[in-house]
């Protein structure tokens, strides 16, 4: 199930054209055009109204919205007010951002934040910027995102602008949160909940209050949860906020797994109030296809028609809908899931197909260039923190510098206080000039040392990624082969082995070192998928040590696959003997773990006669990668060395090759 926390509100510059006070509902609305037919000049204050009646239609009538936007800056135009026109520039990027039309919303944004530099309104800018992070945050750009929402609390801080602060807290929460890091997240989206206690905004305090309860639901603490849902929600039905009571019954909805009933009724409820103000808008999209999913597992235990017919309704209008607006996240998650019914429906041909749609957009999304460059960001705003603080320091320090100077002339005509008052200056000088000496040395030093770290884990990562996409591209096309030749059985055990073995791909291909009990499993699911694709041509037999405790055990991802497939292509693909057999051993010392890989196969030597482009390429990039690897790993950790073997059988052990990797044990902490 999919839990959306985009509460990207976007920014209502009101306090850049000077409105104070602020209603909401129709009632509101009707009162502001009442208001709106007295004025009978065109001028600034009249302009003001409009922009207020376009407000308080945001979350009501959006084609509303959009009319009296259009009124408003083409009035502002008319009698060349810049301020108004900046803001109803930002008023319009987040309306079309809303309708999922992200990149009008750009525009708007960028011509909004061009006047407002013009005009120096620091505030407003601020509030470009963080409108501009949020589209690219629901485009699924975390990096830009986290990027201008520094920028802009940067700016926000330096005016003492807390309002502004604290939606950035909640935005910046919320790229924490959709990379799966909840303590920070947690963490921000306190400080705007405070932050907006302290302001007394009601409209803020019920974003927040649903965020902190979608980080609580995210980490499975439900009763932590309940209770800022339902503040949340209070809130915004006496807001008659209909988008955020929508967001906020759809993330209720997913605290009830256990009852699909309950759990669809507020799904139910959600869709209906998300279907009167924005049915495009990206928690509109998530909470359809959390009913298509919803239907979808209890297809699984009734088996009843009726329900896979409605979950096949909802999953594809959401993923529809995600097309229609480019929202590749909802696009992917939901592709896997109408993948998934598809599957156990029997429609095993538009199952890959969107299967392979889901796992392209997946591959693209959650790439680790993405969370490189945030924990980037992060740390460069860090740095850049302490470098203005230490910068103030030094202005302060100058100016005690200059009173001190300034009593040293009041009592000059005293020689024995000028020398000494000199001599103190001097000293002071070159201690200070020491300790800056030392400092830069020592932060060259730590950059050196965080550069080699990068580059040890950014060439892990590629050399990781590099081994992925040629074997799935291989299981993939035998299982479209079974499935044109009709053979939906062999096709489905397939599918399902690799599903299993993806997921645990891609879930450990987040990480350096995974559970060597996940690793063990991948390496069996990747052994049963050759058996299978090459007809069983050969057998293959795990064995380990029943004394190794694998769970406490970390490994580096897929090490040892290398060395399967290696025995696969160059030992078993070209013998033509019988009982051809490949046996994966798995031994302990007491600090070290031994990975042995045996077949008998036609050997080292013989295979080099069967040799072709493709086996030379998959050879070298396997078995190379597997020793950069190592020296990589090596070199990290120059106390505890892995090493790799790989010969020809002896006389007395047979035929075939033994591959030998060793590895020190690396225990998981508790």
């Amino acid at each position: 199930m999919k839990l959306s926390i985009i509460i990207l509100i976007p920014l209502l510059l009101i306090s850049a054209i000077e409105v104070n006070g602020q209603k909401h509902g129709l009632k509101a609305i009707d009162s502001m055009k009442a208001v709106l037919k007295t004025y009978k000049t065109l001028d600034s204050a009249r302009i003001k109204i409009t922009y207020r009646i376009s407000d308080a239609y945001r979350n009501i009538d959006t084609d509303s919205a959009m009319r009296y936007a259009e009124q408003g800056l083409a009035s502002a135009k008319k009698i060349n007010w810049p301020r108004g026109i900046a803001a109803f520039y930002d008023h319009l990027g987040s309306l079309y951002s809303n309708n999922g039309s992200y990149e009008k919303a750009i525009q708007y944004y960028k011509a909004s934040l061009k006047i407002n530099k013009s005009i120096a309104n620091k505030r407003a800018e601020a509030g470009n910027i963080i409108n501009i992070g949020s589209v690219y945050q629901r485009q699924g750009d975390d990096a830009r995102a986290l990027e201008n929402s520094f920028k802009a609390l940067a700016i926000t801080q330096a005016i003492d602008d807390k309002g502004y602060t604290a939606l950035l807290y909640g935005n910046i929460s919320d790229v924490y949160f959709s990379q799966e890091n909840f303590k920070i997240a947690l963490s921000y989206s306190l400080k705007a909940f405070r932050t907006y206690e302290q302001l007394n905004d009601l409209s803020g305090l019920a974003r927040s209050a649903d965020r902190i309860g979608s980080v609580y639901l995210a980490t499975k603490k439900l009763k932590e949860a309940e209770p800022y849902f339902q503040q949340s929600l209070k809130h915004y039905k006496e807001l008659d906020d209909k988008m955020g009571q929508a967001k906020t019954l759809s993330h209720i909805a997913l605290m009830h797994e256990g009852n699909a009933n309950q759990k669809l009724e507020y799904l139910t409820m959600a869709q209906q109030l998300f279907d009167e103000t924005n049915p495009l808008h990206p928690n509109s999209i998530t909470n359809l296809g959390n009913i298509g999913t919803t239907y979808t597992r209890l297809f699984f235990k009734t088996k009843d028609p009726r329900t896979a017919q409605k979950a096949t309704f909802y999953l594809k209008k959401a993923v529809a809908a995600s097309k229609q607006v480019g929202d590749r996240d909802n696009l992917g998650y939901f592709s896997g899931e109408l993948a998934l019914l598809q599957e156990n429906n029997g429609q095993y041909q538009d199952a890959l197909l969107n299967y392979k749609k889901s796992r392209q957009i997946s591959d693209s999304l959650y790439s680790q260039e993405s969370k490189n460059k945030i924990a980037s960001l992060a740390a460069q705003y860090t740095f850049r923190k302490k470098e203005e603080t230490y910068k103030q320091q030094q202005q302060v320090s100058k100016l005690q510098m200059r009173q001190v100077y300034l009593y040293g002339a009041l009592v000059i005509i005293l020689v024995s206080s000028i020398l000494i008052f000199l001599l103190n200056r001097s000293r002071i000088r070159h201690l200070r000039l020491k300790n800056e000496v030392q400092k830069k040395q020592a932060e060259e030093q730590n950059k050196e040392l965080i550069n080699r770290n990068k580059l040890s884990e950014s060439e892990l990562k590629a050399i990781r990624a590099q081994m992925n996409p040629h074997f799935i591209f291989n299981v993939l096309n035998s299982i479209e082969s079974y499935i044109v030749e009709n053979d939906s059985k062999t096709a489905s055990r397939l599918v399902q082995k690799f599903a299993s073995l993806s997921r645990l791909i891609l879930e450990n291909s987040t990480q350096s070192m995974v559970s060597a009990d996940r690793e063990w499993k991948a390496l069996q699911l990747y052994a049963e998928l050759e058996v299978m694709r090459f007809n069983k041509q050969f057998s293959c037999s795990f064995h380990a040590d029943p004394s190794i405790d694998l769970s406490r055990i970390l490994l580096p991802p897929m090490l040892v696959q290398p060395l399967i497939e290696n025995a696969i292509h160059h030992g078993m693909r070209n013998s033509t003997a019988e009982n051809n057999a490949i046996t994966i051993s798995l031994e302990q010392t007491e600090s070290i773990l031994l990975f042995t890989v045996e077949d008998n196969g036609i050997g080292i030597d013989e295979a080099e006669k069967f040799k072709t482009f493709s086996a030379i390429k998959s050879k070298s990039i396997g078995l190379s990668s597997i020793k950069e690897r190592i020296e990589i790993f090596n070199v990290m950790n120059p106390e505890h060395r892995a090493q790799f073997e790989l010969r020809n059988k002896r006389t007395s052990e047979g035929r075939g090759t033994i591959a030998k990797l060793t590895l020190p044990k690396v225990f998981r902490e508790n």
